[in-house]
Formats: structure tokens, sequence, C-alpha cells
């Protein structure tokens, strides 16, 4: 079960991140990209964090795997309140830019939750610690 979340967390990385990577260049009003419209860069910022993450749940251990699945999907749900509010607020319609990164943000935040749960190993209980068991002397 682990190997298909990891699998599928992958397959959602890789359409989050081209889609994420493609809506950065593609023009989001008209032919204004994302870094010319106001507070631009605080999608690029977001969308990098998220970046990080994913790389997080993939070869982070410990509590940063943690960390990453967790915080994932809810960083996914705050840029895209971002780039919702970038669009109703801009003068225009909404071109291919600012859909792309509305449909590359989910994928990328469920990658880094379905990563990081299906790279988690379990907890092996172990004895118990500072007794001493005759067994092994």
């Amino acid at each position: 079960m682990q190997r298909k979340l990891v699998l599928i967390g992958g397959w959602l990385a890789l359409f989050g991140l081209i889609g994420g990577g493609a809506s950065v260049v593609v023009p989001w009003m008209g032919s204004t990209t994302i870094l010319n419209l106001p507070h631009g860069l605080w999608y690029v910022l977001f969308l990098c964090s998220l970046w990080a993450l994913l790389g997080t749940a993939a070869m982070g251990v410990g509590r940063g795997r943690k960390f990453a699945g967790v915080a994932g999907p809810i960083l996914s749900v705050l840029t895209a309140f971002v780039v919702v509010g970038l669009i109703t607020t801009s003068e225009g319609r909404a071109a291919a830019g600012g859909w792309l990164g509305l449909a590359s943000l989910p994928p990328l935040g469920f990658a880094c939750g379905f990563i990081a749960i299906g790279r988690a190993r379990a907890q092996v209980p172990s004895g118990p610690s500072g007794l001493y068991d005759a067994g092994h002397a």
C-alpha cells in the first residue's frame, strides 16, 4: 500500500510541478505574467515553498517528512487563496496562467501528503530501554 501511495504521489507531483512551472511563464491577464501583477511575487514564493516541501516529503527523514506531509496540503490551500485573490482583483479575464496555477496546487499539496505517508516506515517498538535482558548477555 505504501508503494502505491508513493506512485500516486509521484504522478501528482509531476503534474503539479509541470503545471506550476508553466503558470509562472504563461500570461495570467492578457499578456501580463504573474511577476508583473501586484502581489504576484507572493504566488511564486508560495509555489517555491510547495516545491521545497515536496522535496522534503520525498527525501526528508523523521520530523521533516512529517512536517512536509502536514504542511503541504495546508500551504496548497493558502496558495490557492492567493491565486483566487490575484484573479478576482485584476482587471480583465483570467488567461491560461491563472487556471494553470489554480489547477496545479491541489496535486502538489496531495503529493506532499501521499509521498510523506508512503515513505514513512512503520515504527517498530523496541524493547524496554534501560532494563537488563538475561537472554542477550
